[in-house]
């Protein structure tokens, strides 16, 4: 594009909105080809605010921005893993290390008891929600009938893991309600708007990225060896043998069986097996990607367009995630007031998955290789996965060889995304544009579960096969017609308003079912077996709304913001189908005053203050209603077919409500070599979805109604340095910070409590879902401990776990419990470092969160202290006597629960804090000489390594690991899910 600013002897200047000035020499040429080059910072001055952009000077609310250059990261398969710790006031949790598993994104805290929590994604325009139904607690039982595997529909693959992260441009995270009002009913949780790249008026160009990595485990659990275990085995069965009155002395032969103990195990020099099983399903996996993308245009018509493919296998066994994506956005200006453009996207992902987060009982795969004896091989003498009755018997932690587990387990999903929004802009005249868009989504997947009869339900060997398979199908469609005014007068009052009107309606439908009764193993399909249970269940909703906002702008120091939309939602009562959301937001640029004129250090300060409401429709698409559920009733032919109420129906029932105070300033030192954003915020949700408990005879157990208050209050600063700017090195930072503390106001009844899990409770004082349960205190270190002190069973005695007693009444029991700790971090900070010398370029990404609790519900298999499973090696430091008492932290060994008492106590509540190298990367720019030799416009190779190491006392795979994914409300609860893998990949990005 062609713009002569400026002619003057022998030189011209061209210069273009968004691309760096040009300055050219003359000399005696008579045309000169120009091509500008993309400004960084001119770009980075316009944010993306939802239904338009604003220069970042005049914004007044809250408003984070990211660009693909500051996040992308190789060898991973969604964008939302690159940004942690990237953007202030955003917790983001890699909860699984499955390819193409979830990740949470929550913006100033957990916001809703019973509502979603994922904050609401705009894609080029179109809103789409984030939440996928990806809690895997139950998912390992479920499998064991075919009604279950019928309806076992939790989420493996991350939806957003669809979008391909070369394509995206830029993310902007609305944070406050100034900001996030203009969704209304959608943006209490906060808003993602995502913008991909588009198409240039310059000639095209092609570019290649082409990466190829491998991954490992990047914790391995340390466990106890062969020696170890034996001997942990020999005390566990010794002491409860001991407790029932026999002596250490008695032989196998008068002991009952629970207290027999192998002779090999009592000279543990003589076992010639330590298998390390985590060996056994571990392995080192490939990931590739390969992305070609093409952008360009002439002076009316601009493109993108990329196709690639990413591929991923799993360090865990029979585990991967493909993905093929295409994209193609085009602008093109018709008239000079007419343009038309699309957004046109396409992806298909597939893989296997493997269950890693259930009991061994129930097939979960790492449960099953951290709890079986390390002294069972894992094949036999012929060769084949080995397998003895008596290792069953005797209770060595094996029911079945972790090989034979996973052959014997399928879960195979693909999922099918298609997308597209188009748009047609009209300039009615020089203030006013008219814009309408429409736009479809459409997605399909698919599941295929198969269990055969090698996994066991517990003790019950050769448990009957099941399948199930699951077909779901989704359209969502988008209408979108706004009316933007701009205008300025005298130079001095700068005015911008939007007002449109949207309609966007959803509708899915799933058809499934499930069978048994397989005579073989080798058809594993539904038809193989009887197909006796199943289900079809079709769903809608539909959003119609109004909104409107202006922006005010007084010679660019006082800046005034306000937000109206207006929804009507289907998904509440017929008495509060419509709300209305508004917002203000004030700004002041003290900077463009004229007494600091003469400030040269000040580059800019502004000063920001805002208020509004936003919502949140995350509750189910009929809650509001009165359902019917079906069921049987018997009269003389026998079992007939019926239909009975289920729910009772609130006409009142309405969405959550956000109402949120920030206040905050964006400082900048020294030519901006200094950019300081700080934030203070409270957020009070108000108008929670709770389930109040009715009478009995209601014929019903509860109700939904609209009664729960939460508060989150915090503070987060983003800070972005230039350390050392010279000819050849230069060296950025930025460093992010958020604290939020959040509490709960109010719940149904005065003092009131939820129970959120086994382990969790959300009462009113505390914040959501904080750990109850009974507080272990250490460990009785000798009998001298024990006089007087309150016991969990009479007979407790000196190594057992000792509790506190809440109530005082000298008795340890369920009435003991307590809040001991919540899963939520008291702050979360980010680290990055840019270093450039000449062509070489180093970047170092450092993340921690310090505060958060995570359950290990898996402890009772590896801290069990019973003598049965193997386990960490830590309980190699338990209390065997008085004179070698231990740590103080793990207690003896005994095959016995009366002084356990560990399903509920927090003898298996960890601190998750950490500090994780997340990511370091060394690239290298080919000299211009030698590119330009091959007629490229670059070529860059680079080396990268993701989740380098990872500080942390957390005693499991990884401290952010949560089995409930997506469902933030039960998060810091861990059945050993899938690990976190530490990829090495080697690059290479070629432009021509």
């Amino acid at each position: 594009m062609r713009n002569y600013v400026k002619q003057w002897k022998c030189c011209f200047g061209f210069s273009y909105v968004g691309f760096a000035k040009t300055e050219l020499q003359v000399g005696n040429r008579s045309a000169l080809d120009v091509q500008l080059q993309m400004d960084m910072e001119q770009l980075n001055e316009v944010v993306v605010v939802g239904y338009g952009t604003q220069k970042r000077k005049d914004l007044s609310g809250s408003i984070s921005r990211i660009t693909s250059d500051e996040f992308l990261q190789p060898s991973t398969g969604s964008f939302d893993q690159m940004l942690q710790g990237k953007v202030a006031g955003v917790q983001i949790n890699q909860t699984t290390g499955a390819p193409g598993g979830n990740v949470n994104i929550l913006v100033r805290g957990v916001s809703s008891i019973s509502g979603g929590n994922q904050p609401l994604y705009v894609i080029d325009g179109f809103p789409v929600d984030g939440g996928s139904n990806s809690n895997m607690r139950g998912y390992g039982g479920d499998s064991f009938s075919s009604a279950n595997m019928a309806s076992n529909t939790a989420n493996r693959i991350n939806p957003l893991s669809s979008i391909n992260p070369s394509d995206i441009a830029s993310i902007e995270i609305l944070k406050d309600a100034s900001a996030t009002a203009i969704y209304g009913s959608r943006g209490s949780n906060g808003v993602v708007i995502i913008t991909t790249k588009r198409g240039n008026y310059e000639k095209a160009q092609i570019s290649l990225d082409m990466s190829y990595g491998y991954q490992e485990v990047a914790n391995k659990l340390d466990l106890m060896n062969a020696s170890q275990y034996a001997n942990f085995v020999a005390d566990g069965r010794d002491n409860a043998w001991v407790f029932s009155g026999g002596s250490i002395d008695d032989p196998n032969e008068v002991r009952n069986a629970s207290s027999r103990v192998r002779p090999e195990f009592r000279d543990p020099g003589s076992l010639t097996t330590d298998t390390d099983w985590q060996d056994v399903i571990f392995r080192t996996a490939p990931v590739r990607n390969v992305q070609l993308s093409s952008r360009g245009g002439t002076d009316k018509t601009s493109f993108f367009i990329s196709g690639g493919y990413f591929s991923q296998e799993g360090v865990v066994i029979n585990s991967d995630y493909n993905r093929f994506n295409l994209r193609v956005n085009v602008d093109a200006q018709i008239t000079d007031k007419v343009r038309i453009g699309t957004s046109t996207y396409g992806s298909y992902g597939y893989g296997r998955f493997a269950n890693t987060e259930s009991h061994y009982g129930q097939g979960g795969l790492l449960s099953n290789v951290l709890a079986a004896s390390p002294t069972i091989p894992v094949y036999d003498n012929e060769g084949n996965y080995y397998f003895n009755q008596a290792d069953v018997t005797d209770g060595l932690g094996f029911l079945a060889n972790v090989l034979a587990v996973s052959e014997g387990s399928v879960d195979r999903r693909n999922v099918m995304n298609v997308y597209t929004n188009n748009y047609i802009e009209v300039d009615i005249n020089e203030n006013l544009m008219f814009r309408s868009s429409a736009g479809i989504n459409y997605s399909s997947s698919n599941i295929r579960l198969w269990r055969s009869t090698a996994v066991p339900q517990y003790t019950s060997l050769n448990y009957p096969a099941t399948a199930g398979a699951t077909k779901m199908d989704n359209l969502n469609w988008l209408n979108e017609n706004t009316l933007t005014f701009n205008k300025s007068f005298d130079n001095k009052h700068f005015l911008n308003a939007v007002a449109g009107f949207t309609a966007q309606k959803n509708s899915g439908d799933r058809l499934s079912a499930g069978a048994s009764d397989f005579p073989t193993n080798y058809v594993t399909y539904l038809s193989g077996g009887i197909v006796n249970a199943g289900t079809q269940t079709l769903s809608e909703w539909s959003l119609l709304s109004v909104m409107a906002r202006v922006n005010y702008s007084y010679d660019s120091k006082y800046l005034f913001t306000a937000t109206l939309r207006r929804d009507g939602s289907s998904r509440f009562g017929s008495n509060f189908k419509w709300g209305s959301f508004p917002s203000f937001s004030l700004g002041y640029n003290i900077s463009e005053e004229e007494f600091l004129s003469n400030a040269d250090f000040l580059s800019n300060l502004k000063i920001r203050a805002s208020y509004g409401i936003s919502g949140n429709n995350q509750i189910g698409n009929y809650t509001h209603i009165g359902l019917l559920s079906a069921r049987r009733y018997i009269n003389e032919s026998g079992l007939i077919p019926g239909l009975v109420p289920s729910s009772l129906a609130n006409d009142d029932l309405t969405w959550e409500i956000s109402k949120q105070t920030n206040f905050g300033i964006d400082l900048s030192l020294f030519q901006d070599r200094i950019n300081l954003t700080a934030d203070v915020y409270r957020d009070l949700k108000t108008d929670l979805l709770l389930a109040v408990q009715l009478p009995a005879a209601s014929g019903f157990y509860s109700s939904v109604q609209n009664i729960g208050d939460v508060e989150n209050k915090g503070f987060e600063l983003g800070l972005n340095t230039v350390n050392i700017q010279k000819t050849n090195f230069t060296w950025n930072s930025n460093l992010t910070f958020s604290a939020n503390r959040n509490e709960v106001l109010k719940l149904a009844t005065e003092g009131g409590r939820i129970s959120n899990s086994p382990f969790q409770i959300t009462q009113v004082g505390y914040p959501v879902s904080s750990f109850y349960m009974i507080n272990k205190l250490g460990i009785f270190m000798n009998s001298d401990e024990l006089e007087g002190a309150a016991l969990f069973h009479p007979r407790t005695e000196a190594g057992d776990i000792k509790f506190e007693d809440v109530n005082e009444d000298g008795v340890i029991n369920q009435n003991d419990r307590k809040i001991v700790g919540d899963p939520w971090p008291d702050f979360v900070w980010g680290i990055t470092n840019n270093f450039e010398w000449k062509n070489f370029n180093l970047n170092i990404a450092i993340v921690g969160s310090e505060g958060a609790q995570t359950y290990l519900e898996s402890g009772g298999a590896l801290m069990g202290s019973n003598g049965v499973q193997n386990g960490l090696a830590l309980q190699d430091n338990r209390w065997r006597s008085e004179e070698d008492p231990g740590d103080g932290i793990i207690p003896r060994a005994i095959r016995s629960n009366h002084a356990l008492g560990f399903g509920t106590s927090s003898h298996f509540l960890f601190d998750a804090s950490f500090i994780r190298i997340r990511n370091v990367m060394l690239g290298y720019n080919m000299p211009e000489e030698l590119v330009s030799r091959f007629r490229l416009t670059g070529m860059n190779v680079y080396a990268s390594v993701a989740n380098v190491y990872t500080f942390t006392d957390y005693p499991g795979y990884d401290p952010e690991s949560s089995s409930t994914g997506d469902d933030v409300v039960n998060a810091g609860i861990d059945y050993l899910n899938y690990p976190l893998p530490r990829t090495y990949t080697l690059g290479l990005k070629i432009t021509l």
